[in-house]
């Protein structure tokens, strides 16, 4: 689900002396115009905040509209006490926005003594000078105001974790307390057995009609009815306890052997596209960042190995078991449906993304309240008409040398779940890890 963030607006100033005010009310209507171009649903307060009683009323505004980043526009000197009053109580960020207006508006001196006071409170905010009708200053602003909304958003977001995680994949232990202090979602613990008691009242003409569906959408089929059947079952089981959960998220470990592994690719790669983020392997971390992904651009996201270099193109293959959204294929002609190729049964989701040139941003979160950490890359993607592995290949291309950047993220001790997103969301990741007061590499 895209989100757009909501933003509160004040103009600000100060009363009782000659600060050019005349030039402020002819930049208010410049900036006004440029809100058209913002990707945002405003606030914008119809007055100038420059005493303790506009203040108050914007503050009861702000409080009443439940918005997610106040924008204070300092285009004129402002007093800090102004400022606290307009966000008392409102806990949530702030960015301080300020430009040239006039020598005599000293807005930029205004700005600094509020960043000043912002920085003892530990108020999270973000300090913006340009000038309005640049892209560059409008992305700015947008990106800190998405962080801000996805880290609301996240706030109260239920997980599912169903059945732990790997054994073998220590590296993604996390706890219910460490996720809801950091991120504020709320984990809920779902064993397998109440998964199966949704399978079991599956009705046979449903699951019938959802084979015939999926067979005309993908390109090749190579498993029979009854294994396309069980997995199917297990994506109306999920669903369905999704919406009596209240699920945002699930984190599904499908790894027990012969249980499950091969069963439930489809189900997962199909809960995904219908929004449902699912996760593999029981891994609650890449849940949260692809609910991150999610409400950034509101597409699906596949979760990825790190699979193998490619010199040749400065570029890494990513990839997983065979559990990605139909909507990640470059064509869903492109999609097979065949014996899982690790366990020799059940079925997995298989395709190369064949375009080439689509912006790609990937982020691994990995680690535990004092030592998470975030590495977010960005590449572009080139294009593969082959299958050289079981998965969903999508092989990325970085200005970094690509045996450098696999030795940095082994020395950094990232995890070996990579979420890859279609667009260029570097920034944002950047802003949200700032939020969150988790570390965050970039590497491109």
């Amino acid at each position: 689900m895209k989100l757009i963030p909501k933003v509160g607006i004040a103009f600000t100033g100060i009363e009782g002396v000659d600060l050019d005010q005349d030039r402020l009310k002819e930049y208010q209507e410049k900036f006004k115009k440029e809100l058209k171009n913002f990707n945002t649903e405003n606030v914008l307060l119809d007055f100038t905040v420059s005493n303790e009683k506009s203040s108050r009323k914007a503050n009861n505004i702000f409080r009443r509209e439940n918005i997610d980043v106040v924008l204070l526009v300092v285009a004129q000197w402002t007093s800090d006490k102004t400022a606290l009053e307009i966000i008392q109580n409102l806990s949530i960020p702030v960015i301080i926005f300020t430009t040239r207006v006039s020598p005599h508006a000293i807005s930029i001196n205004g700005a600094q003594t509020i960043a000043a006071s912002l920085k003892e409170l530990d108020v999270q905010f973000r300090f913006i000078f340009g000038d309005i009708k640049k892209i560059k200053t409008k992305e700015k602003i947008f990106d800190y105001a998405i962080a801000a909304a996805v880290i609301k958003k996240l706030k109260g977001a239920r997980i599912a974790s169903i059945g732990n995680i790997p054994e073998i994949m220590l590296s993604l232990s996390t706890d219910p307390l460490t996720v809801k202090k950091i991120f504020g979602c709320n984990v809920v613990t779902v064993d397998y057995y109440k998964m199966e008691e949704y399978r079991g009242s599956m009705k046979q003409d449903l699951l019938e009609k959802r084979i015939e569906e999926i067979k005309k959408k993908v390109g090749k089929v190579s498993v029979d009815n009854n294994v396309l059947a069980e997995s199917i079952s297990f994506y109306y089981a999920l669903k369905r306890m999704a919406d009596d959960l209240k699920l945002d998220a699930i984190a599904f470990n499908c790894y027990p052997f012969p249980a499950l592994k091969g069963k439930t690719c489809l189900a997962v790669s199909n809960l995904n596209d219908d929004g449902i983020i699912t996760s593999c392997e029981g891994d609650i971390n890449a849940s949260i960042i692809m609910m991150m992904m999610d409400y950034i651009n509101g597409k699906a996201v596949l979760n990825s190995d790190l699979i193998i270099d490619d010199k040749s193109n400065n570029a890494i293959m990513f990839s997983h078991c065979g559990s990605g959204p139909f909507t990640c294929a470059s064509d869903c002609k492109d999609i097979m449906l065949q014996e899982n190729y690790e366990v020799k049964s059940g079925l997995g989701v298989y395709y190369p993304v064949t375009k080439s040139g689509e912006k790609i941003t990937i982020v691994n979160l990995v680690g535990r309240e004092t030592t998470y950490r975030m590495c977010t890359l960005y590449g572009k993607s080139v294009g593969i008409n082959k299958m050289t592995y079981c998965g969903n290949l999508i092989n990325v291309k970085f200005n970094t040398d690509v045996e450098k950047l696999i030795n940095i993220i082994g020395n950094e001790g990232f995890g070996h779940h990579w979420m890859v997103s279609y667009g260029d969301h570097v920034n944002i990741f950047r802003e949200i890890g700032s939020l969150l007061g988790i570390n965050n590499m970039f590497i491109d």
